[in-house]
């Protein structure tokens, strides 16, 4: 920069160009609900993988589990790939991602096992919504130009 300029900085951020703003609400849902799937996929996983190597699965429900555990699996990765594909950044995606994975796992394990969960857990899930919900948002804080230095 010569050393007469100064830099000037624009009151607003730079938003996208008109012709990709028309698709981005769309691509959000998609990269959203990709990563709902793909936590959904995961916490299945885990399920089916706990009912085949339980303590009392015979050969055929450990076999079934298995594949059942190995589909699932591969479903989570493929849903992820895509909802990292139409996210904005890979820190949306994996905070989805965890946050449906927690939710799936806590009906699963109610569904399946009888289990309830503590305050506490409620609590922390809260949190990790409330913090998706932040990175979800599309404020930027005001920038303001520095004031100048007098000599």
């Amino acid at each position: 920069m010569a050393e007469g300029t100064m830099a000037v900085y624009p009151d607003s951020p730079a938003g996208f160009p008109r012709h990709l703003q028309a698709g981005a609400m769309r691509r959000r849902f998609w990269g959203v609900f990709n990563c709902l799937c793909a936590g959904a996929f995961g916490a299945l996983a885990a399920a089916s993988a706990k009912l085949a190597f339980g303590s009392q699965a015979n050969v055929g429900f450990c076999t079934l589990g298995i594949i059942v555990m190995a589909t699932t699996n591969s479903l989570m990765w493929t849903f992820f790939s895509r909802g990292l594909s139409f996210s904005m950044s890979s820190a949306i995606a994996s905070v989805t991602v965890t946050f449906s994975n927690i939710l799936s796992s806590a009906f699963l394990g109610f569904v399946l096992y009888g289990e309830c969960q503590e305050v506490l857990w409620w609590g922390g899930a809260f949190l990790i919504l409330c913090g998706l919900i932040l990175i979800h948002r599309n404020l930027s804080p005001p920038r303001k130009a520095f004031p100048h230095k007098q000599q």
